[in-house]
């Protein structure tokens, strides 16, 4: 009777292999799946992880994957699959968080992107597909933004007409039924459509990959409009710089600054919109 109880006690004692479809990156799955597998079976070393994935000779290959110094490739992805008993969706995701995590492509983000928000099917860790369409294009925040500057009803070339770079009537469509449907937008005493005081709201899961991948189209969105060389009045500054890791620190804090000012003036505009504009910041070490 006393070990019968003293098994349910070690039972109980252990703790849950995490879900893979909590997780964005598949290095932190496999450091947290490997920190609680081991606590509740001491066997489970990197040793017997590399000798099942086939790398006797080099015992430091699962540290080196958590620690991103080296890729993994497709066979090993098989064989940890394998390995951490995935099976399904569980592992078509774990395969598509690797793709995604691996690849410098924008291209290809996009599209092992679209997989992890199709393959996750754990309801509140996945992002409402329309929020996700919003951050898809980039238009969809030109449009809301133009309809503060015209008076638009049903007219869809005010919309086609009045956006750079141009769009689709297709897609001004699209982006318009989006809209209304996230109740950014909504018609005004007049009938005209006018943007609302509602903001898109994601789950910390999802919510700085989906900017991610938003920040991307925006800055490709810049690359067309600076080989376009349309005589826009535009303004682009680039500049290749050397500075100290304190003076780096005040950059990025004097951009923050500028950030917050910038919303401050937008905020206080009491004057009637008459353009729509796109700005985009960018600082990054371009030195190891």
């Amino acid at each position: 009777m006393w070990n019968g109880e003293k098994l349910v006690i070690l039972i109980s004692m252990k703790k849950e292999i995490p879900d893979i479809f909590e997780y964005i990156n598949f290095r932190d799955y496999l450091a947290d799946y490997y920190k609680i597998r081991k606590e509740n079976e001491p066997g489970f070393t990197h040793t017997y992880i590399c000798h099942r994935l086939g790398q006797v000779k080099s015992k430091g290959y699962f540290n080196n994957v958590i620690m991103g110094r080296i890729q993994m490739t497709a066979t090993f992805v098989n064989r940890f699959i394998e390995l951490l008993e995935l099976k399904g969706n569980q592992a078509n995701y774990f395969r598509a968080l690797v793709n995604y995590n691996q690849t410098v492509s924008p291209a290809e983000k996009e599209f092992f992107f679209e997989q992890i928000i199709r393959l996750n099917n754990t309801p509140y860790r996945i992002v409402d597909k329309s929020t996700y369409q919003f951050y898809k294009e980039w238009y969809h925040g030109a449009i809301r933004a133009l309809l503060d500057v015209i008076n638009f009803t049903d007219d869809i070339r005010m919309i086609t007409s009045g956006l750079y770079p141009a769009i689709t009537a297709k897609h001004a469509r699209e982006s318009l039924s989006l809209l209304k449907k996230l109740g950014l937008i909504k018609k005004n005493n007049s009938g005209f459509w006018k943007p609302t005081d509602k903001v898109i709201i994601t789950g910390e899961f999802i919510r700085d990959e989906l900017i991610r991948q938003y920040q991307m189209k925006c800055c490709s969105l810049a690359q067309s409009v600076i080989a376009d060389d349309n005589k826009l009045n535009q303004r682009n500054i680039t500049m290749t710089i050397s500075v100290s890791d304190r003076a780096f620190d005040r950059i990025i804090e004097r951009i923050m600054g500028v950030k917050s000012e910038i919303r401050s003036i937008v905020h206080k505009d009491d004057e009637t919109a008459t353009k729509v504009c796109h700005l985009n910041m960018n600082i990054f070490p371009m030195s190891n």
